[in-house]
């Protein structure tokens, strides 16, 4: 009797229904997949982290329009302890482990970073099974560890990695890298040994669908948009990988500026102690809201006339801002604060849709502030030109596609 194997699967930690960026995207990529005819199974972590109240009982099993989805449980400690992430990670292994035989039923499999030891499954199957992989990287694991003193140089989490890398990189497929400065990083330090398997690949900005509506459903940002000229959005992450310093330092300018407002919303490390920079300096023209999903993104998205995003020096080429598309999609000029070698930075440039500075340079955030709050004409037309480059490069359909002929 012949095997007739399955066309591809995906392995992960984060799946439908969280609502976190990594769950989305990969959820997108898998009804992606099916919608354009090919057999799809998952194998997920359990939902914990990320999900609305809206969801009581998650099944271990289940098909989510045509999609099986195999779901495993793994420890949830304080992932804001090394004890805690470490174990959590080794539990989603191990479990994840337990689905070695149901992926070798599979053509491809597609596995993510993160936790940076998953891929190591798919190594494992490729030498046993034959079964190939394409190895995405959301980030460049340990080095993005290493840069933040989270873990030890040549320590056991370090060399183990290294281990996995050396790899990882060499048996997949494909590696897909989500600007070509990680494409550069990974080349440069020699944790791919060839440039023949590395494919770029973006992120894609999910619930577009949000950003069509000009309708602001909540009272405070309602209040904000009537009260305010020109208001400045950052969202996403402000963890140690975001240069945070920068934009603070900067909005201290415009502190007494009383048409101007600026907006934070996220999660991250470094939330705290933005609302104590805020607080301490009594900057009265900004607010740091939370994590906003839905309707309340889309409204914030909606009101706000210029968008922020960051990364700390040296921190370029081990990952890629992802929130851009979302400000992208919602036609927002962006001001960018990393190296002018990036994807982003050279985007802005070429499609004239926003300003990057570089990290530390107060007066030209200042100056990249006052270019769009002086002049709301300019403002008007690069937002145009921000919607064109989503669309150029930066679409679900498009880049989905682009996996889609990988496979």
């Amino acid at each position: 009797m012949i095997n007739i194997k399955q066309d591809v699967a995906i392995l992960c930690q984060y799946f439908y229904p969280e609502h976190v960026s990594s769950a989305t995207l990969i959820t997108e990529l898998a009804l992606g997949f099916k919608k354009k005819g090919l057999d799809v199974g998952v194998v997920c972590g359990y939902p914990h982290e990320f999900i609305s109240n809206n969801f009581k009982k998650i099944q271990l099993n289940e098909n989510l329009e045509g999609v099986s989805i195999k779901r495993v449980k793994y420890t949830m400690y304080n992932n804001k302890s090394k004890f805690g992430r470490i174990s959590n990670f080794f539990s989603l292994f191990l479990s994840m482990f337990t689905k070695f035989f149901y992926l070798r039923k599979f053509k491809i499999i597609i596995v993510y970073s993160n936790p940076p030891i998953l891929p190591l499954i798919t190594y494992l199957l490729k030498k046993v099974c034959g079964t190939e992989f394409i190895f995405v990287a959301f980030d460049v694991y340990p080095d993005n560890a290493l840069k933040i003193n989270s873990i030890k140089e040549n320590g056991i989490i370090h060399r183990l990695m290294n281990f996995i890398n050396n790899r990882v990189y060499s048996n997949a497929s494909n590696v897909v890298l989500l600007g070509n400065e990680m494409k550069d990083y990974v080349l440069r330090h020699k944790i791919a040994k060839s440039s023949k398997n590395l494919k770029v690949i973006p992120n894609w900005f999910s619930n577009e669908e949000i950003v069509q509506s000009l309708l602001v459903v909540n009272n405070e940002f309602k209040e904000i948009k009537n009260k305010y000229k020109f208001i400045v959005l950052y969202s996403g992450n402000m963890g140690p990988v975001q240069d945070m310093d920068t934009i603070l330092q900067g909005i201290l300018r415009f502190k007494n500026k009383e048409d101007i407002f600026f907006v934070f919303s996220g999660h991250g490390s470094k939330v705290e102690y933005v609302k104590d920079f805020l607080k301490n300096n009594k900057i009265k023209n900004s607010k740091v809201f939370g994590f906003l999903q839905g309707q309340d993104y889309a409204d914030v998205l909606s009101i706000s006339s210029l968008c922020l995003v960051s990364l700390e020096k040296g921190i370029e080429g081990l990952g890629v801002p992802s929130k851009t598309y979302g400000y992208l999609a919602a036609g927002k000029p962006v001001l960018s604060i990393m190296s002018p070698e990036t994807d982003i930075a050279k985007d802005l440039a070429e499609f004239e849709c926003g300003v990057n500075v570089a990290q530390g340079n107060i007066t030209d955030f200042e100056n990249g502030i006052n270019r769009y709050f002086l002049n709301l004409p300019l403002t008007e037309m690069e937002s145009v030109n921000a919607k064109k480059l989503y669309e150029t490069k930066y679409t679900k359909e498009i880049n989905i596609d682009k996996y889609y002929k990988l496979i």
